[in-house]
C-alpha cells in the first residue's frame, strides 16, 4: 500500500488504544481488510481467494457451507438425487430477487454454467462442472452447448445430468464460479458488468464503490430474503502488507484482519481479539516439469526431500502443520505414508544421480512468490535450506497477486512457484483433480495419465477403503514418483475481530460470510 493510500485509510474513523476496544455506540459499518485485491469480480472467470471473499459478500449460491462444512440451502431451497445419482435437481426458492428487483430464476444458472464452460471465456475453474454431461466436450471444443447437461425445467427448478455419479455434486454450487449471472448486463456493459454502476448482486450486499487496490464499499442489497443484513456499510480495504493492516487495526482504524501478521501472533494470541482455527489449505512448491534442471523427477524430488517442513512453524509463528502429503488432515483420504519427508542424504543423492552433485551444474532457477510478509518468510526460509543441503543457489522474485497469477498462467510460467490450495469444498477430488491433466487450474505441465485414472476411479466408487486405497496411490505418484509438488505445511486462520462482533463465524475452508454481522448493543 502506498503512502497516499495509507494516508487516506487513516484520515478514516477515530483511534483506539487496545485491540478490544472501540468506537461501536450507534454503529451499523464493518472495516475489514481484505489480504490482498481482488483479481476480478466476474465470478465465472474468479480464481484467487481474494475474489473469493469479495464475491461472497456480492452473490450468492445455490447452496453454501455452514461451520461444520454441511451443504447448507441458499438460493436452492432443496435438490435431490436421481438413480444411481446420474442426475441432481434443485428448486430454488420462491420471491428469489436480483438488487435491481428482477427474479432469480433457474435460466441464469444455465447462462452462468454455459459462459463458465465456453472455450471463449477461457475459466480456470471450467473443470470444476465436468461432472456435468457434456461439460468437458463443449470446453474442449469438441462438443456443443446443447449438449451440456444443465437445464432450467421452470423458473424454479435446475436439472442436472450426470456423466458419473458425483454424491459430492451439492457442494459445488457453492463455489463463486457456479454462481447465477445476468447474461443481459454482460453483453449490454460487456467487462464493465462488475462496475458499480453497472453491477447487479444476488448477495446480502451491492457494491457503492470501488477503486482498486485501496476500498471497496459495500451497502445492503434491498431485495435480499436469505437473512437480515447487519450493516449499513461494509468497508473492504486492500491491504498486502500484514503489518501495515495490524497497525490499522491497533490503532482502531480495522474492525476485521483476515490475513495476521505472523510475527505478532505470538504476542496477541491471549487477546479477545485474535481468533486462531484449522483451515483446509496446504502450501506447497509448485514445479515447472518442463522447466530446464527440473524436468528430470529426482531434481524434484531431491529439492523436496531436502526441505526440514518443521522449520516453518517456528518461523511462521500461526499454528501451521507440517506436511508432506497432499490431502490435509482432517480430510477424507489424508496419508501421510504417501508423502515425502526431510532426507537430507537421499536429496543430495537423487541430485547427484540426475547429473548436479553438490549442486554443481544446476541451472539458474528462479522461485516466484506473491507478496505478503508469510509468503517471503516461505521463499527465504526454502532457499537457505536448498543452498544448505544441496548447495543449489535458488533465486526468488515477488510479484503482487494479479501478475503472479499472470505470470504461472502465462505462456513461460517460471521454474518453480509458491502456492497454495484451499478446500473449494469438502471434498478429496476438490484437491486432487487439481493436477489432472485436464484441470484449468493445473500450472505444472505435470499430465500423469495413471494419476487421471486413480482419480476418476476414486469418484466413482462409494466404497470408503476402496476409495482411500486410489487416493492413496494417486497422492504417491504426484508428491513422491513425480515430485510434481513438494507439499511444506497446512496453514491455519489466525484472524483478528474486534470482540464486540456478532455474527462472524469461520469455517476451515476460511469462508467469510459478512451478512449477519452486527455489533453487540449491549
Amino acid at each position: 500500500m502506498d503512502r497516499r493510500t495509507l494516508l487516506k485509510l487513516l484520515a478514516w474513523g477515530g483511534a483506539s488504544a487496545t485491540l478490544g476496544c472501540g468506537r461501536r455506540s450507534g454503529r451499523r459499518s464493518l472495516r475489514v481488510a481484505l489480504p490482498g485485491q481482488p483479481a476480478t469480480l466476474d465470478p465465472n472467470r474468479a480464481t484467487d481467494a481474494i475474489s473469493s471473499l469479495a464475491l461472497a459478500q456480492l452473490h450468492e449460491g445455490l447452496t453454501r457451507h455452514d461451520g461444520e462444512l454441511s451443504t447448507q440451502p441458499a438460493l436452492a431451497e432443496s435438490w435431490a438425487f436421481g438413480d444411481d445419482y446420474a442426475s441432481v435437481t434443485f428448486t430454488l426458492r420462491e420471491g428469489i430477487e436480483w438488487s435491481d428487483g428482477a427474479p432469480i430464476v433457474a435460466q441464469q444458472f444455465v447462462d452462468s454454467w454455459l459462459r463458465l464452460l465456453n472455450p471463449e471465456t477461457a475459466a480456470e475453474y471450467a473443470y470444476f462442472l465436468f461432472d456435468v454431461v457434456g461439460a468437458e466436450a463443449y470446453n474442449s471444443g469438441k462438443g456443443e452447448a446443447e449438449a451440456v447437461g444443465v437445464r432450467a425445467l421452470d423458473a424454479r427448478t435446475l436439472r442436472v445430468e450426470l456423466r458419473r455419479p458425483a454424491p459430492y455434486f451439492p457442494h459445488i454450487p457453492s463455489f463463486m464460479v457456479t454462481y447465477p449471472i445476468r447474461l443481459d448486463l454482460i453483453e449490454r456493459y460487456g467487462p464493465r458488468f462488475t462496475a458499480p454502476e453497472n453491477l447487479v448482486c444476488s448477495g446480502p450486499f451491492v457494491m457503492a464503490s470501488h477503486e482498486p487496490d485501496y476500498r471497496m464499499v459495500l451497502t445492503p442489497n434491498p431485495h435480499y430474503t436469505l437473512g437480515d443484513v447487519g450493516m449499513d456499510r461494509v468497508e473492504l480495504y486492500q491491504i498486502s502488507e500484514k503489518s501495515t493492516a495490524l497497525n490499522l487495526f491497533v490503532s482502531g482504524h480495522l474492525d476485521v484482519v483476515l490475513d495476521m501478521l505472523p510475527l505478532a501472533i505470538p504476542h496477541m494470541s491471549g487477546d479477545p481479539a485474535y481468533y486462531n482455527g484449522p483451515k483446509l489449505e496446504v502450501r506447497y512448491v509448485g514445479f515447472n516439469t518442463k522447466a530446464p534442471g527440473l524436468k528430470d523427477p529426482r531434481v524434484r524430488a531431491a529439492l523436496s526431500k531436502a526441505i526440514k517442513r518443521d522449520e516453518f512453524p517456528a518461523v511462521l509463528r500461526g499454528g501451521e502443520l507440517p506436511t508432506g502429503c497432499w490431502l490435509p488432515p482432517g480430510m477424507f483420504g489424508h496419508a501421510p505414508e504417501s508423502g515425502v519427508g526431510y532426507d537430507p542424504g537421499a536429496a543430495r543423492d537423487a541430485l547427484a544421480a540426475a547429473g548436479f552433485a553438490g549442486g554443481e551444474g544446476f541451472p539458474e532457477t528462479t522461485l516466484l512468490f506473491r507478496a505478503g510478509d508469510d509468503w517471503r518468510l516461505f521463499a527465504e526460509n526454502l532457499q537457505q535450506q536448498w543452498s544448505r543441503e544441496l548447495g543449489v543457489d535458488v533465486k526468488i522474485q515477488v510479484r503482487d497477486q494479479k501478475v503472479f497469477f499472470q505470470e504461472i498462467d502465462g505462456d513461460a510460467p517460471p521454474p518453480m512457484h509458491l502456492a497454495r490450495w484451499v478446500a473449494d469444498f469438502p471434498d478429496p477430488e476438490n484437491f486432487m483433480s487439481l493436477f489432472t491433466s485436464s484441470s484449468g487450474n493445473n500450472a505444472l505441465g505435470f499430465a500423469e495419465p495413471e494419476y487421471d485414472r486413480l482419480v476418476d476411479a476414486a469418484v466413482r466408487t462409494d466404497d470408503r477403503a476402496e476409495r482411500l486405497e486410489l487416493y492413496t496411490k494417486a497422492q504417491r505418484i504426484l508428491v513422491a514418483e513425480q515430485a510434481a509438488i513438494a507439499p511444506v505445511y497446512v496453514a491455519a486462520q489466525n484472524v483478528l475481530r474486534r470482540p464486540d462482533i456478532q455474527g462472524l463465524t469461520f469455517n476451515a475452508m476460511g469462508d467469510v460470510f459478512l451478512g449477519p454481522t452486527r455489533w453487540r448493543t449491549a
